[in-house]
């Protein structure tokens, strides 16, 4: 039996943190956890393994471009586990600012299901249990 995707959300919005919960909850049974700031993610990071981590770019506290900067360089135990970052600038901006490599998948906002499923589904697939 295939154990449980552990994933982690990190979005300050409410509306997105549940529409993110609703698609995911298509894919079958999950070890979600949702925080709402960088500063909990963080923790949540240093605490654990997931196989999924998915971030919000404007957060309180800690960005989520600063988050995956602390997450790839230090030896936390999320440091290589694969990231989805949401944002609203473009991928232009982004590789201006040097995040997009950082990442291993950038959605722009708003969320596109299929898009995003698609992502979750190329990133952890079966390994961790999801359903096509």
């Amino acid at each position: 039996m295939t154990e449980q995707a552990r994933i982690l959300v990190a979005e300050d919005d409410e509306i997105s943190q549940a529409i993110v919960q609703q698609m995911l909850g298509t894919l079958g049974p999950l070890e979600l956890t949702i925080v709402s700031n960088g500063r909990e993610a963080l923790i949540e990071c240093m605490a654990r393994k997931f196989d999924l981590l998915i971030v919000d770019r404007k957060m309180p506290l800690i960005t989520g471009d600063r988050l995956i900067r602390q997450l790839r360089t230090s030896g936390n135990p999320n440091a290589e586990t694969p990231i989805i970052l949401f944002s609203a600038s473009t991928a232009a901006e982004l590789k201006e600012m040097g995040i997009s490599n950082m990442a291993d998948m950038v959605l722009s906002k708003p969320i596109r299901g299929g898009e995003f499923l698609g992502a979750v589904r190329t990133l952890v697939g079966a390994r961790a249990g999801i359903r096509s």
